[in-house]
């Protein structure tokens, strides 16, 4: 009986030892699966920052077009403002000039309040040009203090 005792013995060590490999061999399957989701979350995370990135450099470039247009917007509707202001003030020198030929004609001599204002619009009108032809990024009057010399 003592060999029927050893052998019933025998089948259950191996079945012990059968066991506890195949427990070692799941928990060594369940590590790697645990770790592989991390690997792929660590993935997805990594590709999520990098999307991040490229969308906030694209953010950056259409945000960066988006202020240039709004700048040439705003300049180009400026720019028809003054244009349209640039024409009275042509007339007011045309108009001055009349008055100091006028002025010339009887007094023999020009009203000198009128040459300073005459050279005052001169210079405004200077400066809208210089605006105009983009020679200039100074916005002239009235976001500018009024021409009170010559231009520079």
């Amino acid at each position: 009986m003592n060999n029927n005792d050893d052998n019933l013995n025998k089948p259950q060590e191996t079945e012990a030892v059968e066991t506890d490999v195949t427990n070692e061999a799941e928990s060594v399957n369940d590590q790697a699966s645990s770790e592989q989701p991390n690997n792929e979350e660590d993935k997805s995370v990594n590709n999520d920052e990098n999307n991040d990135q490229n969308n906030e450099s694209e953010n950056d470039m259409n945000s960066e077009k988006t202020w240039h247009n709004k700048n040439a917007l705003k300049r180009g509707v400026a720019m028809l403002g003054y244009g349209f202001v640039a024409g009275f003030v042509r007339l007011g020198i045309t108009l001055i000039a009349v008055f100091q030929f006028f002025s010339l004609l009887f007094a023999e001599k020009p009203n000198q309040p009128l040459v300073k204002f005459g050279q005052n619009l001169n210079t405004y009108l200077y400066q809208i040009n210089q605006f105009l032809t983009v020679n200039s990024e100074m916005y002239p009057f009235p976001f500018a203090d009024w021409p009170d010399s010559e231009p520079k």
